[in-house]
């Protein structure tokens, strides 16, 4: 298969109205592969193309054009057009000879448009990565915008081949519109088709099992085409004995503190296996251990061998290091490179076919073809001392068990103004806007913004109020946007602070700032996971951000963050699928300024990426509980003692909670699964009450109310009064003999 995927485009003749393409190559390579192309079988696709309305508006700045699920092109110089990038997918065994395109619906536009060039990405006080910027904006707008050509020249271009675990793609970059600067014509293609021809060895014909559920659903999401691809795969693979969906990559001497989180892991459902980084070093080959470790993810990700789906990595970055990528925007010291755990999560092809094309380990380089589709979540606890890990290991389960609504639906929202037309809080609002995310009525917020913010506020954000709002709460979430350093954000939050923050209740933590898990230093991230944090997703290093973002589709840093945060909340994805997910949502879109250097700078995610913000288990309620058991009738002031019974569909302890015909409920327990328990209860007062009782199990899911008993306590005359003042008299008289 990997000579397969490592002349996938040995050569593409693009005809009709498309430019040529011409990839180099060896002439053995070339002669073999025009002997393999005369055995073959010849079949070809065609996917067709419709674009969604647009809806062009005019800006203090120039006109913009909006369609649906359309980015826009960001890099700086070039206009400010629609952009999305498809992924379609081919046959496994399939070797593409030839890809053309047919326009079928095409207009110029009668009016004259002022599309404004893609401006450069704010990067507060760092004036290199300005510079870059700068540079890179002068070049592309004396290209385009002095003469009179339109921009882009095809409205699709074939950007790169690609792979998502089982499936091949092709992906292309999609321009519905064209633009002309110096005329101002818009020219718009509403409709087109893509057809791809390709050769089948005969000796492969095959077909592929599907992966299982979850990475299908990630693949639909992805593969713009997916429906076609059924015909291609056989059915769902069962999982075997021999299968690691989950592998946990760490020390020798932290095995027997992670124990409790791979029992943990295992009650879950997954089939967890934990691995040395001493047993791969042994184990596999490779430049160095990173190397070493990709080779090993490569051979045992697959679903013909273990079917990893989530890797946890236990380690400092010293100990179990992450992947130092070539990529500075500008700034070419060592220093300024970001290192990251993406490497261990695009597993398509080994290094020397991708990572490091030319084998001068200088990893991610420009020229290097590394895609954008992570074949598997990964997560690092970025700990090596055993009291942390093990600390952390605990605190990740109890996260999970834990169901109580008031910690789990809770997020505190900390935003600054970034610059003077930035307001963090407007990124803070769109992430938990009900309109759009309507999971989030039910959600608590809490807000710390900044003292000129015109949005309505809880706290002013300052440090007294974070540190005593977040230490004294109980947040499931907490998302910040401010500038940053690897020590802290904004004037907010710091380092020296973790200790302060209550650990019983950690955090999923979203940081949109600069440099908060740079690992040139001990960083803020890194400290939250050890007091404060579960989940922790920063930068690496210094990242730009989009000056007035009020809008996803506006890019950068905090398009990503939002793209994290809404899968985290919805509870459909852990963090590590969110994660995942945003940076696939980034690329498809393109709302990266730089691919490669923003991709890594946000590829690390500390914390178990197995772990989200829903109860790992389908927890069923309990059965209503019978209608309870007692006296109809009684003295007020006497106790009365009424029975019940219910069961738990998973076992789970019950509590019980009464309704005494108020309106509160008194709770009692807990109680196991099936045993009658029997409650006591005084009135104080003459009425007649419905006694009624519902179950709750240890997991906070509730069974309806039982039916309710009708409990009389009637009104007591004067005569009956003395009667009983005399009884308890006597009572009172005769205890003393």
């Amino acid at each position: 298969m990997n000579r397969i995927v490592s002349v996938l485009f040995v050569f593409i003749i693009v005809i009709g109205s498309i430019q040529c393409v011409s990839l180099d190559c060896e002439k053995q390579y070339i002669e073999s592969i025009d002997q393999s192309i005369k055995d073959s079988t010849i079949d070809f696709l065609t996917i067709p193309l419709q674009f969604s309305d647009y809806n062009i508006v005019e800006t203090a700045n120039g006109d913009k054009i909006l369609i649906e699920e359309f980015g826009e092109i960001k890099t700086p110089g070039k206009p400010q057009l629609p952009q999305k990038i498809i992924s379609i997918a081919i046959p496994l065994n399939a070797m593409p000879t030839k890809i053309s395109y047919e326009i079928l619906q095409h207009e110029e536009l009668p009016e004259s448009y002022d599309i404004i060039p893609a401006s450069i990405p704010t990067c507060i006080n760092n004036t290199i990565i300005r510079n870059h910027f700068l540079t890179e904006y002068a070049q592309n707008y004396n290209v385009i915008y002095t003469k009179d050509i339109k921009y882009p020249k095809e409205n699709i271009n074939f950007l790169r081949s690609s792979q998502y675990r089982n499936y091949h793609l092709l992906d292309f970059e999609i321009y519905p519109f064209s633009y002309n600067p110096l005329s101002k014509k818009l020219s718009y293609c509403s409709e087109a088709s893509i057809t791809i021809e390709y050769q089948i060895e005969p000796d492969e014909v095959v077909l592929k099992n599907k992966e299982q559920t979850n990475i299908e659903s990630i693949a639909e999401d992805i593969i713009y085409n997916y429906d076609q691809t059924h015909q291609w795969y056989g059915s769902y693979k069962p999982l075997r004995q021999d299968m690691y969906d989950f592998v946990i990559i760490t020390l020798d001497s932290l095995t027997d503190a992670i124990e409790p989180l791979v029992l943990w892991e295992t009650e879950k459902g997954n089939m967890v296996k934990v691995v040395t980084i001493s047993w791969i070093d042994e184990m596999y080959q490779g430049y160095d251990l990173c190397e070493k470790i990709r080779n090993f993810l490569r051979d045992k990700y697959p679903n013909d061998a273990w079917g990893i789906e989530d890797v946890l990595i236990i380690g400092h970055w010293d100990d179990i290091p992450m992947r130092k990528t070539y990529q500075s925007m500008g700034m070419m010291d060592d220093e300024n490179m970001p290192e990251t755990d993406f490497y261990y999560a695009e597993l398509s092809l080994p290094d020397s076919e991708s990572w490091d094309i030319d084998q001068d380990h200088k990893y991610a380089e420009n020229a290097d073809p590394i895609d954008f589709y992570a074949e598997v979540s990964v997560g690092r606890i970025p700990w090596s001392d055993v009291e942390t890990v093990q600390h952390i290991c605990q605190k990740s389960i109890a996260f999970e068990q834990n169901t109580d609504p008031s910690f789990k639906n809770n997020i505190l929202l900390l935003a600054n103004l970034v610059d003077a037309n930035t307001d963090g809080a407007t990124f803070m609002e769109y992430c938990v806007n009900p309109d759009i995310h309507p999971w989030m009525q039910d959600w608590m917020k809490t807000r710390l913004y900044d003292r000129d913010s015109s949005y309505q506020k809880d706290y002013v954000l300052n440090h007294a109020n974070v540190v005593s709002v977040w230490s004294s709460g109980t947040f499931g979430i907490v998302s910040w946007h401010s500038h940053g350093n690897p020590y802290g954000s904004g004037n907010f939050i710091s380092v020296d602070d973790c200790q302060y923050l209550n650990d019983e209740y950690p955090s999923i933590i979203s940081a949109a700032s600069c440099s908060n898990s740079d690992t040139n230093y001990p960083n803020i991230g890194q400290a939250m996971m050890k007091q404060g944090a579960i989940g922790f997703l920063g930068a690496n290093k210094a990242t730009p951000y989009r000056t007035e973002w009020d809008d996803p589709l506006d890019g950068s840093d905090q398009s990503f963050k939002y793209y994290f945060i809404s899968a985290t909340t919805s509870g459909d994805k852990t963090q590590g699928q969110a994660h995942q997910y945003a940076i696939s949502e980034m690329y498809q879109k393109n709302l990266w300024y730089d691919l490669k250097y923003e991709t890594f700078v946000h590829g690390t995610l500390f914390g178990n990426p197995n772990l989200g913000i829903s109860s790992p288990f389908e927890n069923e309620a309990p059965e209503t509980p019978e209608k309870p058991e007692g006296p109809n009738s009684g003295k007020i002031k006497q106790k009365q003692m009424f029975s019940t019974i219910s069961t738990d569909p998973d076992g789970d302890q019950l509590y019980y909670g009464w309704s005494w015909g108020k309106d509160s409920i008194e709770w009692f327990g807990p109680f196991d699964s099936g045993e009658e328990i029997t409650v006591e209860h005084t009135w104080i007062e003459e009425g007649t009450f419905n006694v009624k009782v519902k179950a709750k199990d240890i997991y906070g899911t509730e069974s309806d109310w039982s039916d309710p008993l009708s409990v009389s306590m009637p009104r007591i005359s004067i005569r009956n009064s003395f009667a009983l003042f005399l009884e308890r008299l006597f009572q009172r008289y005769f205890q003393y003999f």
